[in-house]
Formats: structure tokens, C-alpha cells, sequence
């Protein structure tokens, strides 16, 4: 099941992606230099892939374990 987030990487930034679910290893809250608190979510196959979101940490858990069900 792919679940779809907002790309927050510089250059992309608004655009949708797609996340296998199964793929998904961790999530968590980065500091940005600003202050502000970004989120990642880590995954992939071979190694995991970092991917910085827009929504926050509480939303892709919702996302996440709702696709669960």
C-alpha cells in the first residue's frame, strides 16, 4: 500500500509522494536552523532513504497506522 505525503525537500517542495508502507523503518522530528522542527521519514529498500515532509510527526502516525487497519 503506497500512503501519500507532501514533499518538503528544496525543490520539490508541495509536491505529493508516494511511500510504500511496508518500506517505512522510522519517523521522527529533526531541528531546521531556523528553529523549526521538520519530519523524516526513513526507509527503503537496501539501506533506507531519508524523505523530510511537511506533515508533522503526529499526522504521518496517523497516516501510517490508520493504513494498518
Amino acid at each position: 500500500m503506497m500512503l501519500r505525503f507532501t514533499n518538503a525537500t528544496s525543490g520539490r517542495h508541495g509536491d505529493p509522494i508516494y511511500l510504500n508502507k511496508d518500506w517505512i523503518v522510522s519517523v521522527y522530528e529533526q531541528p531546521t536552523d531556523g528553529g523549526s522542527l521538520k519530519t523524516i521519514i526513513f526507509g527503503g529498500p537496501g539501506g533506507g532513504i531519508p524523505w523530510t515532509v511537511e506533515e508533522s510527526l503526529s499526522e504521518v502516525i496517523k497516516i501510517i497506522n490508520e493504513a494498518k487497519e
